[in-house]
């Protein structure tokens, strides 16, 4: 009976094994994880304290990270980079050598081994497969790019601090590991700053129970820079070092190194590596300046206004503000409720998939667009076909869902990931042969609506680069363009970005109307450059 059990659940590893998914593009399947995560420290605890009271020896790993798992894995929400790198470490990392201590070829497969075993394949095919290196690789990459992006302070980040927002503090093995992986990515500045950053905290006594010593720590950033041909501050880091422990044969064997390969240096070479790095960072600065904050100038500010906007229905009102004057972005307030965004994130959550986008190679995931995505359809929900109403009303244009030569498309939903966003980016399709089938014949996606499904504590916000606009994440709003210009070319202005979310889950959700049935809606220009005079 138990060898049937045993090759049962032999099979049972293998039917699951061939899911995968990445977690870390979905701030919805990292809190998936999270709330999974309790069960296998339940199953756990349950094997350590059967094999203890069977009197058998329990691995020493295994009850260090039962008790580290204490007061940092619950149920809690995965809302920032910090927790989601703790988290997806713990999966990928800590509990892979939990199983492979516990069920190994060469062991024993009683009890607790076999209810250890199935409670990790049941979450396991819960959650839909099981995170991997890649996940993890892109944690520590979005929290590279939220820093270049939002400059936190960085004392105060490995602390588990984020302006306002305070979680659980990195280890100095955290930070090391995290430098590590930027200089796997090629990211010589990052490494080097988490790291000595790190020097300058652990000098202070700010990690008072560390086994990582200043000393070993000034060696591991000496020879980073040795490494990155800058073997001048090798030495100036190891100076002060050799002075302080004359003793230290490895750390003046280091020092004595790094003097000779310096001599053979020039000071130029040394510091070109640092300003080429430099300069590949200002390649994106305005994009990361907008993302920040807004760029518009007071006198362009003093120009945009909010008002009352009258529909179709004498008796609706919409609140609307002008977010951008020429071309014209609108922003309208409380335009969806509560109620109808539970509906659409409930509905979405079992639907959602990695996002993709075109290339060459057809519709494909990408590092451009770090999020999941759902598509509902205006036929299959009441609800979505009221709202649907709604837009017409606020916009004048024709939204009606068909089958065929439709006017709009299916609602989009997405759910952001770590740091996740979306790089500048126009919504007309160029390529028709990925239009979907009830939209072709129906032109191309003349006007954006966006409604904001959640509220994000930092980040997140959609930017116009070409025309320094930025809305930032409004839950219950809905941000509404044009991508065509009266003549029927794509505007380039219209290029927008979703900026990295830094604290916080981001859902949206998109309705793209199309060109069919605005005729009388939307009119041509009757010059080529006509400009936009209505909403």
């Amino acid at each position: 009976m138990k060898a049937n059990l045993v090759f049962f659940l032999f099979l049972f590893d293998l039917e699951i094994r061939h899911v995968f998914t990445d977690f870390y593009s979905s701030i919805e399947t990292l809190t998936q994880l999270s709330q999974n995560e309790l069960k296998l420290v339940s199953a756990l605890r349950r094997f350590i304290v059967t094999q203890e009271k069977q009197e058998e020896d329990v691995d020493k790993f295994l009850k260090q990270f039962l008790r580290s798992t204490e007061g940092t894995v619950s149920e809690k929400g995965i809302d920032n980079p910090i927790d989601a790198f703790h988290l997806l470490r713990r999966w990928v990392e800590d509990w892979q050598k939990c199983f492979d201590i516990v069920i190994c070829p060469d062991c024993d497969m009683n009890g607790p081994h076999i209810d250890f075993n199935l409670t990790r394949g049941i979450v396991e095919k819960r959650i839909g497969g099981w995170p991997q290196k890649t996940d993890l690789d892109a944690a520590v990459s979005a929290i590279f790019r939220l820093w270049n992006f939002y400059q936190f302070d960085l004392h105060k980040f490995l602390h588990g601090k984020i302006f306002e927002f305070e979680t659980e503090p990195f280890t100095p093995a955290d930070v090391i590991y995290i430098a590590n992986k930027a200089e796997e990515f090629n990211n010589m500045y990052n490494s080097i700053q988490f790291l000595e950053t790190l020097l300058d905290e652990l000098k202070k006594g700010k990690f008072p129970n560390s086994h990582v010593t200043p000393t070993t720590l000034s060696r591991i950033i000496a020879a980073a820079y040795n490494r990155y041909d800058m073997p001048g501050k090798s030495v100036e880091i190891l100076k002060e070092c050799t002075k302080a422990e004359p003793g230290n044969k490895r750390l003046h064997n280091d020092y004595d190194y790094f003097k000779t390969r310096a001599a053979s240096i020039s000071k130029l070479e040394n510091v070109t590596a640092f300003d080429k790095a430099e300069a590949e960072d200002n390649m994106t600065r305005d994009y990361e300046n907008l993302c920040r904050g807004s760029l518009k100038s007071p006198k362009e500010l003093s120009r945009l206004f909010c008002y009352y906007k009258a529909t179709d229905d004498p008796f609706y009102f919409v609140k609307t503000e002008l977010a951008n004057l020429q071309p014209r972005i609108f922003l309208f307030h409380d335009i969806i409720s509560d109620d109808e965004i539970v509906f659409l994130r409930n509905i979405s959550e079992k639907q959602l998939s990695r996002s993709t986008t075109m290339t060459k190679q057809g519709m494909i995931g990408s590092e451009d667009r770090i999020s999941h995505t759902a598509w509902l359809s205006d036929l299959d929900f009441l609800e979505l076909k009221k709202l649907t109403l709604r837009v017409k009303l606020i916009t004048g244009l024709e939204t009606e869902f068909r089958t065929r030569y439709s006017n709009t498309e299916e609602y989009q939903i997405l759910n952001y990931g770590v740091g996740g966003m979306y790089k500048p980016h126009v919504d007309p399709l160029s390529d028709r042969s990925i239009f979907p089938g009830e939209c072709r014949g129906s032109g191309d996606r003349i006007a954006t609506i966006m409604f904001y499904l959640s509220h994000v504590m930092y980040g997140g916000a959609t930017v116009f680069p070409n025309i320094k606009t930025r809305i930032p994440v409004q839950k219950g709003s809905a941000a509404f363009w044009y991508n065509l210009e009266l003549n029927g070319e794509i505007d380039q202005r219209m290029l927008h970005a979703g900026c990295p979310v830094l604290v916080g889950s981001k859902w949206v959700s998109n309705k793209w109307i199309r060109e069919r049935g605005q005729m009388f809606k939307r009119p041509c220009g009757l010059k080529k450059k006509s400009k936009e005079r209505r909403l």
